[in-house]
Parts: structure tokens; sequence; C-alpha cells
């Protein structure tokens, strides 16, 4: 019984951050219908809001990858590439709807300008909920030692992931993720190493005094995931569906 709840606790957590960015459906029935043109007037708005953004491909500074209707809102700097200069990440929130996948764009250093290396819709999920309220309660991203590191975390329901990123053969491929959730009754770590193979789910029964934990380690393979198209949480609820406890 035990297990079985540890189980539903985590899947609920990792999965509330998904159904999170799936709103398209719901902004749409909450649009006002006084009339045909004011209708009008707001499709257009919806759609110039969740149409991608376009994004220059060299910027003197890293406020020049910055769009309309968008604004930072977390950045990072650092080597990236092992070329001794100092690349940067930065994560931009669309201002008109909050609720929207946010971009992250990789920015190499080159000269005294930036190039735009690369870009990623589902890196970074979301950063509030329909209610208003933010999915994590922490948010950070990081470059150090030639690694990308995206960290977000709750201490609600969503629990917490963070994903790495390495600079390989002139690719960002994703390395690893790691998970934490709690609930009634228990605790559950997630990781995926890419590199190796492997996925390792480790549980902790909180209803004992000397709190016991179980950890399995299992092989899990799959093809080299691209920063662009990295989707970590989405990534993460495979595992889970296919080789976890």
């Amino acid at each position: 019984m035990i297990k079985s709840l540890q189980k539903l606790t985590l899947f609920f957590g990792i999965t509330l951050t998904i159904t999170a960015c799936q709103n398209k459906e719901s902004r749409k029935k909450a649009l006002p219908v006084d009339t045909a043109v004011h209708q009008t007037e707001v499709s257009q708005q919806i759609q110039s809001t969740n149409a991608d953004p376009a994004f220059p491909d060299t910027g003197n500074t890293i406020k020049d990858f910055v769009p309309a209707n968008y604004k930072m809102d977390l950045e990072a700097t650092g080597d990236l590439n092992n070329d001794g200069l100092k690349d940067a990440v930065i994560v931009l929130i669309n201002t008109q709807d909050t609720t929207a996948f946010r971009p992250t764009l990789v920015l190499f250093k080159q000269g005294e300008k930036y190039k735009l290396y690369g870009k990623s819709f589902s890196a970074v999920e979301p950063k509030y909920q329909e209610n208003g309220y933010p999915i994590y309660d922490y948010e950070k991203v990081d470059i150090d030692s030639g690694k990308l590191f995206i960290s977000m975390q709750a201490t609600g329901p969503a629990g917490s992931i963070e994903s790495t990123y390495q600079y390989i053969n002139k690719d960002l491929v994703l390395t690893k993720i790691s998970t934490f959730s709690m609930g009634a009754g228990g605790q559950t770590e997630q990781k995926i190493d890419f590199s190796k193979g492997t996925y390792t789910q480790t549980d902790i029964n909180t209803m004992k005094a000397d709190m016991p934990s179980n950890t399995i380690t299992k092989s899990y393979k799959i093809p080299t995931v691209l920063f662009k198209d990295s989707d970590p949480g989405k990534i993460m609820t495979n595992a889970f569906n296919k080789v976890g406890n």
C-alpha cells in the first residue's frame, strides 16, 4: 500500500508541471464574446502571443536577443564551449502569457559580440499556473566547468528537477536529469544518466521512524537528446512509466 501511494504521489508530481503548459484551449474558452469585432481582436492577440518569436543571429549584448513582449527571467554566464570566452544563457518570459513555455537561448561569445548558438522552447517549463501561482519556488540557470545546469525546486507537488547539458563535439546535449518529490508516506528521487544509459530510483518510506529506503538501477538508453529538442520533465515521466517502480 505504501509503495503504491508513493508511486502515485511521484507520478502526480512529475506530471503536474507538464499539464500546466497545456492551457491553450482553456484560454480560448475564457475569451470575452461581447462582439464579433472584439472576438477578432482577441483572436489576433492570442495568435500573436503564441507565435514563436524571432531572434537575431548576433548581438552586441544579451539584451539584443530579447524580442518585443518578452523580458529576461533568468540568466547565467560562463565558458560553455571551452574556448576561454564567457558565454551566456538566458531564459525569457512572455509578458502577455506567463503560462507559456519560456524560450531559452544559448549565446556564444565571439569577439565583442554574441552569436545565437541554439534555442529551446521546452528545456524550461512555464513560470506560472493558470491560477496565477508559480509552479516552482526557486529557479536557477548556471554555467560551471563547461556544463549548463537548469534547476527548479518547489515544496509542493511539483517537487524539484535539475537538468544538465554539456557541449560535446559541437553539440549541446542533455547528459543528466534528476528529480525529487515527496508526499504523504514517502519521498522519491529519480536520476537518468544518459552517458551511462541508466535510470535510478530511490524510494524512502517516511512512515517509519528509521525511514528505510529502497534503490533500484535499471538500464535506460534513448537516442542523444539535443538541447533544442529537450523536454526534461516529459523525458523523466516516460522513463518512470517504462522502468520505474
